[in-house]
């Protein structure tokens, strides 16, 4: 008797912050391993009517559609439209016949909108006989080295509700710490260690600014 292989076709599942480029990575290795397909999806977790364009966002989407096209894969943007995450992600899966889902798992802050509640939980009651990748993604320590340039001293200088990178202290309110640029890109977009407190903190600068919360 003749059994059909099915086809193997792998996505990715990125959300805003600095681990989808490694996910990105992880799935179009796998693709090219299996000679699968390769689509990259990323949620908008706000309504249609309901989307702030944000710079530091739209980084983000530029820098992950041109690696997965430079794979050889499909980029995908969908809204949530108030739906659960989990269940945009196993729409376009069904849509695009994806046998192998790659997600990652962290503790960041970054992905605290994907993973509130029970985002793992829900995904893997609804993806029915699709494949699971939980990739670990690391904290910021540990993936300076992957994802950004060697670290120089820097200041941020209050200007007006802005903190603007600088290399000399040149203003009243002024910060001090390391500046670490995100891998191939012409602007100054990376992070900005300070220590306060004996602690590491990171600051996400975004076209040399810096908006601190209110």
């Amino acid at each position: 008797m003749n059994l059909e292989t099915k086809q193997e076709s792998i996505m990715v599942c990125v959300h805003y912050g600095p681990h989808g480029q490694r996910l990105i990575q992880r799935g179009s290795e796998l693709a090219m391993k299996l000679q699968a397909p390769l689509v990259v999806l990323t949620v908008d977790a706000g309504s249609d009517g309901d989307q702030e364009y944000s710079p530091e966002k739209q980084l983000y989407l530029s820098g992950w559609a041109n690696q997965t096209k430079e794979a050889g894969g499909q980029f995908l943007t969908r809204s949530s439209g108030g739906r659960k995450p989990a269940q945009v992600i196993v729409e376009a899966a069904r849509e695009h016949q994806v046998t192998q889902i790659v997600i990652g798992q962290s503790t960041q802050t970054l992905w605290q909108e994907i993973t509130r509640g029970n985002f793992i939980n829900e995904l893997m009651e609804l993806v029915g006989t699709i494949d699971l990748h939980i990739v670990a993604v690391q904290r910021y320590p540990e993936l300076l080295e992957q994802t950004h340039e060697r670290g120089f001293n820097a200041y941020l200088v209050k200007k007006g509700n802005r903190y603007i990178l600088e290399d000399e202290p040149d203003g009243d309110e002024v910060l001090k710490g390391t500046f670490f640029r995100e891998l191939d890109t012409d602007f100054d977009t990376g992070l900005f260690k300070i220590v306060k407190n004996g602690e590491a903190q990171y600051l996400r600068i975004v076209q040399s600014e810096w908006v601190k919360p209110e």
